[in-house]
């Protein structure tokens, strides 16, 4: 088993050079003697920040897991290498740098909270401690990625860096090792870059005192497999070099493979200024087209060629993901409601129904929201500013207000309707009870009253008719009914 003495990781037997960083590699220790301690375990850093673990090493310094005394919280301490802050000029650079990168604040760009210099001379810089793994390691075990796995981490990785465009920090050192993904088991991966402005500083170092020296180039301010033909060269840097970073890191997680290697770093600087990368559709055939061309055009030669800054090539790659449907957790623009109206329907309840494939026809993308609105739109340009302003006009206090108060007087409604129909029932109820009261009683008085036909002609029988018993004398059942007749009457009459 070999060692890099630069990073520390370690390699099989056949592994001649790091593929970091092209070091030499060594053989492990095998004396006990020979165990290197790392002296700063244990110690705490002014009175704040005691350093528990060593969590890597490179060419810019160590990073260790600590603790915030103060406020008993984890955090990660970088603490820089000697050679960077070796004089006064160093830390003031070291300083203006640190301020930069404190001052970047985006989802994907890892939190500086503090930064400092130690009584006893260690320049050290406080981070939000992560927990996952880099993208280094992940195309160690999976590579090649997945093409929507592969742009989703890519649209994270230059948003942060376009974030930095915008703050005039250029990073100079993009490469997997300095991409970390974390992980959550209820939440989507986010992708953090470190090292912003920390770069920059060590650029500026090796340019005043070892200019010439393509190693130190390679394992301080750069992987050279990974920088720009600019960069190998030593010419003056523009925010198209992190873009070039960008195109190969894309290119390697889709194929596996880097686009240009060699046995030493003066080799693979010749190949990034002279040679043409090989289609990464020769090597995985499953990559789209329109990808491979977003891939190649952030390789050209020159500066001028690519995307000015990690924004263009973020726009183009959005693009592309919005046209090949693909999913991705990146942020986006701010709602569209004009959009969302023309894809959905919206519901009785007032909620809005989209139909996600006018979603995507009309350049509209999914992302977590509320239960009212649960996708985004990605506009540009005028057309989207003029949705933006005209979006507040069309979802305002008042109409869901006015939405209630329809719904109100439809009920009312319908209760009038319900009460009508209840008094016109009761009514219909009383007067057919009056006219079947009516009836029998005129039927009995006619009954009871002598007819003159039968006071001239007697009848034979002196016993009256059965008939005429029961009708001639009312039943308590009718005068019940006239009493219920009146009652309604006076009901009718004065209801309230």
């Amino acid at each position: 088993m070999l060692h890099c003495p630069t990073c520390g990781r370690h390699y099989p037997s056949d592994v001649k050079y790091c593929p970091e960083d092209q070091s030499a590699l060594q053989a492990d220790a095998t004396i006990a003697g020979d165990f290197h301690i790392d002296p700063l375990i244990g110690r705490t850093l002014d009175g704040k920040y005691r350093l528990e673990q060593q969590l890597g090493i490179g060419g810019m310094g160590t990073v260790y897991r600590a603790r915030h005394l103060l406020i008993d919280r984890p955090v990660a301490v970088k603490v820089l290498n000697q050679k960077l802050v070796d004089d006064e000029q160093s830390r003031v650079r070291f300083q203006r740098e640190a301020k930069a990168a404190g001052r970047l604040q985006h989802l994907n760009a890892v939190a500086v909270t503090d930064f400092g210099q130690s009584p006893e001379g260690y320049v050290y810089i406080v981070m939000e401690l992560l927990e996952g793994r880099t993208l280094r390691e992940i195309l160690a075990k999976e590579a090649p990625l997945e093409t929507a796995r592969a742009v989703s981490l890519m649209l994270q990785i230059s948003a942060a860096v376009a974030a930095a465009h915008e703050a005039g920090v250029i990073h100079r050192d993009l490469k997997p090792a300095n991409i970390f993904v974390t992980q959550s088991a209820d939440a989507p991966s986010i992708v953090k870059v470190l090292d912003f402005g920390i770069a920059k500083l060590a650029a500026e170092t090796l340019d005043e005192d070892e200019p010439n020296t393509l190693t130190q180039l390679g394992a301080m301010i750069g992987t050279p497999r990974y920088m720009s033909p600019e960069q190998c060269t030593g010419a003056e840097l523009t925010p198209a070099a992190d873009v070039y970073s960008l195109g190969v890191i894309l290119y390697e997680m889709l194929t596996g493979i880097v686009p240009f290697s060699g046995s030493t770093p003066l080799a693979i600087a010749v190949k990034h200024a002279s040679e043409f990368p090989r289609p990464p559709k020769e090597i995985v055939a499953a990559i789209p087209d329109a990808l491979e061309n977003i891939v190649l055009h952030a390789l050209e030669k020159s500066p001028e060629d690519r995307p000015a800054n990690a924004a263009e090539f973020r726009d183009d790659l959005l693009a592309l993901t919005d046209k090949l449907g693909l999913e991705h957790h990146a942020l986006v623009s701010s709602p569209n409601i004009a959009a969302l109206r023309d894809a959905g329907v919206e519901s009785p309840s007032g909620r809005l129904v989209v139909d996600l494939s006018k979603l995507r026809e009309g350049r509209v993308l999914s992302s977590s929201g509320n239960n009212e609105i649960t996708v985004l739109n990605q506009t540009s340009g005028k057309k989207a500013s003029a949705a933006s302003q005209a979006a507040p006009a069309r979802i305002t206090r008042m109409e869901i207000t006015a939405k209630r108060n329809n719904t109100m007087r439809a009920l009312l409604g319908v209760a009038v309707v319900i009460i009508v129909l209840l008094l016109a029932g009761l009514g219909y109820f009383a007067l057919n009870s009056r006219n079947a009261a009516i009836v029998p009683t005129a039927n009995a008085n006619a009954n009871a009253s002598p007819s003159p036909v039968a006071s001239e002609t007697p009848s034979p029988s002196p016993s009256p008719s059965p008939s005429v018993k029961p009708k001639a004398s009312p039943s308590p059942a009718k005068k019940k009914d006239n009493s219920f007749v009146d009652k309604v009457k006076r009901i009718l009459k004065k209801p309230f």
